[in-house]
Order: structure tokens, then sequence, then C-alpha cells
């Protein structure tokens, strides 16, 4: 008979689980083996956070569960950050940590702390893995995480459980069923539920009277089956799309129909355009993406996977279930839209996005990084000032090619998702946009890097201070305090992490160290 611990490694194997990042304790390494055993590679992460941004990051690129390890006590809430991150922005991570063994865990107090408690608010299944139900167990946890809306799922294992004898479970064959059948079925789509022929010809009535509509895709839209039919139904109308950070590249950013991202740098210009349309198409718009109240008039059409429980926009005409379908229907009776304001708004937004300065600019980076890169580059942002000009001025061609924390907004997640996107694609350009402030809170995995030989770019936007915050506070007229910090040694970092390390003020020793770096 397998361990327990081979058990879970050989369920999850069997659901396209390739990699387990964490940071080990004593009370895992039993676990860790077990996994080693069935096939599955173990990534050692410089700190338990990061290993959940790997994983998440690799989950939400593939599609496949990501998952990440920890020991008991401090390691799992090192990896709480990570977690929260994975279900505000909806991913399918495993999170594993050890826990006391079972015989101990009432008479100690040491490191014990409550862990399916601690992560029931960020988890949509938590669990205590024993012998009896190892199988059973790991197996429903790809099928919770894979369920609509996708999340995380939390699995404590005694440090005792994972060496014992796994009990007898259905064979092969059968748990090979059971995951494909979670991979098929439990798609991000939801059910493949066909739109109701009233219902479509209430949102088509609407959609005919309409002079000036726009779309607005999210979250709940990021599949590859959507993109075509949504391409299609904005070009038959001739409707402007706006897209969520999330779902950048549902329709390519260089698409004249394509106005821009919410949730960016130019925000507010873009939501106070909206509230002059006449019509808001809410193509899986998850309110999660959105940090202000909606509060344009506009009548509006919800299409997603799921219904509009969440009341956060009141729609006059509900489609849910098959996204692509109700797509396609709807773009089958057309009336275009002749709209001349789209694109000089388009136009002028572009412009104010990206105004014209004597110096360096983060605009300018971005656009010399996205010179050297292909157009199906891979690329991860973090958060902060960073984050709100990369989600703006970064275009993105494709769907699941731009990466960020957006839900939660977790500083810190741009350099490990980088690792998570190249361990998943090695193939592929990866590239990663931080500011100064969240990369000294994970730089750290760039030994992780260098270990694994991943290649990279890794590009810090350095202003030596939490640029939003401080100018929120020279805004309100205060004494900008807490949010400014020294200068560092970006080279000498490099360097001693094993990396090359190239310093740039101007927009062409920018251009020739990312020609440098893609070579």
């Amino acid at each position: 008979m397998s361990s327990v611990g081979r058990v879970i490694g050989e369920r999850l194997r069997a659901a396209g689980v390739r990699h387990v990042f964490g940071h080990p304790g004593g009370e895992v390494v039993d676990l860790i083996e077990g996994l080693r055993q069935a096939g599955l590679e173990f990534v050692l992460a410089r700190h338990e956070t990061g290993a959940a941004f790997m994983a998440e990051a690799m989950a939400s690129s593939t599609g496949t569960p990501g998952v990440c390890l920890a020991t008991l006590g401090p390691g799992a809430t090192n990896l709480v950050t990570g977690v929260a991150h994975a279900y505000l922005d909806r991913a399918p991570v495993i999170a594993l940590t050890g826990q006391l063994p079972v015989d101990r865990f009432e008479l100690v107090t040491h490191q014990k702390l409550d862990l399916r408690a601690l992560f029931a608010p960020i988890t949509k299944w938590q669990a205590r893995v024993n012998a009896a139900n190892a199988a059973a167990v790991t197996e429903r946890a790809v099928r919770v995480v894979m369920r609509p809306r996708r999340g995380p799922v939390f699995l404590e294992v005694p440090s005792d459980v994972p060496s014992q004898e796994g009990a007898a479970a259905q064979t092969t064959d059968a748990a090979a069923q059971t995951t494909d059948a979670a991979r098929t079925t439990d798609s991000a789509l939801g059910p493949a539920v066909a739109p109701d022929g009233g219902t479509v010809e209430a949102a088509l009535a609407l959609l005919r009277d309409s002079r000036r509509p726009v779309l607005l895709a999210g979250l709940d839209a990021l599949d590859g089956e959507v993109a075509a039919p949504l391409r299609r139904l904005v070009e038959t109308w001739a409707i402007p799309a706006i897209l969520s950070p999330k779902a950048k590249g549902l329709l390519p950013d260089d698409h004249p129909l394509c106005i821009g991202s919410i949730e960016g740098l130019g925000t507010a210009r873009l939501y106070e355009w909206i509230a002059g349309r006449d019509l808001v198409l809410m193509v899986g718009v998850d309110p999660v993406e959105l940090d202000r109240d909606w509060t344009a008039p506009a009548p509006i059409i919800h299409v997603g996977p799921l219904p509009n429980d969440d009341r956060f926009y009141v729609a006059q005409v509900e489609l849910a279930g098959d996204v692509p379908a109700s797509l396609v229907a709807l773009a089958s009776s057309t009336a275009p839209k002749e709209d001349a304001d789209v694109r000089r708004f388009r136009e002028e937004f572009r412009r104010f996005v990206r105004p014209t300065s004597d110096g360096l600019t983060s605009q300018d980076v971005l656009g010399a990084l996205r010179e050297a890169l292909p157009r199906d580059a891979l690329v991860s942002c973090d958060v902060g000032y960073n984050k709100s000009v990369a989600i703006q001025c970064w275009p993105a061609y494709s769907p699941r090619t731009f990466f960020v924390s957006n839900g939660l907004s977790s500083m810190g997640y741009g350099l490990p998702a980088a690792i998570g996107l190249k361990l998943a694609d090695p193939d592929r350009a990866v590239a990663c946009i931080v500011g100064d402030g969240g990369f000294a809170m994970s730089l750290a995995e760039l030994e992780t890097a260098a270990r694994l030989g991943l290649a990279f770019t890794v590009v810090v936007l350095a202003d030596e201070a939490l640029q939003q915050i401080k100018a929120g506070q020279e805004r309100k007229g205060f004494v900008p305090t807490g949010t400014t910090f020294g200068s560092l040694d970006y080279r000498a970092l490099a360097a001693a992490f094993g990396a090359d390390g190239v310093e740039a003020r101007t927009v062409d020793e920018c251009r020739a160290a990312f020609r440098d770096a893609t070579r």
C-alpha cells in the first residue's frame, strides 16, 4: 500500500499538477517525500507567501490546480496572504499545511493554532486529512477549487499522518475519471446552459434601441473560448469595450474598439465616460474587481456564468450560463453603432495616460519593454503605482498573458508570480514589472529563480517611495510620513542573487538593456 503522502500526490498528479511550491518544516517532510514519490516536483520558495503566489500564477495561467505547502504555526500564517490573494482573484489553489500530530493536539500549546478556522474566511472548503479519507478528500479538493467561481481550498495534514498507510480507495482509472470530470464540468464558465430565446430577444431589443452602448468584460469571462465570440460581438455591433485588469487581452489592446482598462491610471475618466453611455453590457464582471460603487445610470445586460446574485449592479436582462453561446446569440442580429465619440475618446484617453515628459517615465519603460518582448509574452505586475500604470499602459494581446493581484491587491506578488509563470511555460518569454517597495518584499525569490535556472526579465521602477500613498498624503496637505525609504544598489543585489543587473535612466538605455536580456 502507498503512504498517505503518496496517495495525496497521486491524486494531485491525476488532476494535472506537476509542481508543489512551499517552504518546509519538520512536520511536513514525510508529506513532501510522499509527493516526490508520486512524481511531483517540490519547489522550495524563500517564503511561504511567495510559494502561494507562485502556485496561483501557475494555476491562473494553465487552468490546472496550483498547490502550495507550509508547515504548521508560522509557516501556515505566512501562507495566508497568498491564499487570500487566490481567494479574491478566483484561482484554483490547494493549500496544504502540517499540524500537530493527532494524539498531541489536545495536550500541547506550542505552535498550536486552529488552522481550519484560520483559513475558513479565505477558502471555499477546509478539511483535515487522515489515513482513511486522504484519497477522497484530495479528489474533492480538486473538484471544489475548479467549481465556479474558482478559488482555493485548505487541507490540514497532521504530522503523523503522511507516513501512515493510505486506506484502499477507488482504482486509478476511477480516480482519473473523477479528476477529468472536474476539469471538464467545473470550468470557470460554469454549466453549459444555452441562453433562453426570450431573454436573448430582450437583450437584443435593448441593443437595437441603444445609440451609445459600451461593453465591460471581466474575470468571469477569462477563458479561451470567450475571446473569439466576444470580438465578433464587439465588431458586429461596433461596441467599444473596456476590460478589467484580469481580463486584459480578451480583446487585444491595439484593437480600435478597445478603449482601456478600469482600475488603472485614468480610471476616473473611464467611469465618467461610461456614465454617459446609454447601455452597458457586463460580460463576466465579478464585483471583486471593482474598488468603487457602480453609479452609471444606463440599463445593464448581464452576461456571465452565474446569475447576478451579487447585485453590485442592477441588470435589466440576465444571460447566465454558457457565456460563449450567449455572446454568439447576441451577435446574430445587428444594427451597428456609428459613434464618432468612440475614436475621439480613445485617442484622447491614451494621450492622457501617456503624457510627454522630459525625463524617463514608467510609461517609457513599459513601451521599451513591450518592443523587446514577443506579442505572446507573459507579464506579471506588482501592486503600487507600477500597477496603476501597467494596467493601463501595458498592451496585452490575448487572454491570460497579464497577471496581477487585483482582488486583494497584495504587494510582493510580481516576482514570485513570474517564477510560477516561467515554470508553467518554460519556452515563453516572461517578464515582471515591480516597484521598489514590492520588490523589496520579495527580492529573496531572485535566488529561487537563479537556483531553478529560470531566465526572465525583472523591471524595477525605482522611485524610493510608496508613491501612490505619498501622493495621497501630499494631496491632503500632509507631510509625507512613512512613505519614503533609502535607495538600493540593484546591480549589486542582482549579482548577489546570481542575476545580471542593469541600471537605466533613459529610454535608449532601457531599449538596450531589454534587447540584451531577450537575446
